[in-house]
C-alpha cells in the first residue's frame, strides 16, 4: 500500500488556483487586452497569487 505524506505546500493545488484566477480575469478581455495583461504579469507589475 502506498503511503502519503502531509505537505506543507501543495504545488499542484497552488498552480490550479493561479490558473483559475487567470481564467476569471482573462474571460472578459479581448485578445489584445489579454496579451498586455499577461505581459504585465510576466514583468511582475501585476501579482496573481
Amino acid at each position: 500500500m502506498k503511503t502519503t505524506t502531509e505537505k506543507s505546500f501543495d504545488t499542484v493545488n497552488f498552480f490550479r488556483n493561479i490558473k483559475t484566477k487567470l481564467a476569471e480575469k482573462l474571460a472578459s478581455m479581448s485578445l489584445e487586452e489579454q496579451k498586455e495583461f499577461l505581459k504585465k504579469v510576466r514583468e511582475g507589475k501585476i501579482k496573481i497569487a
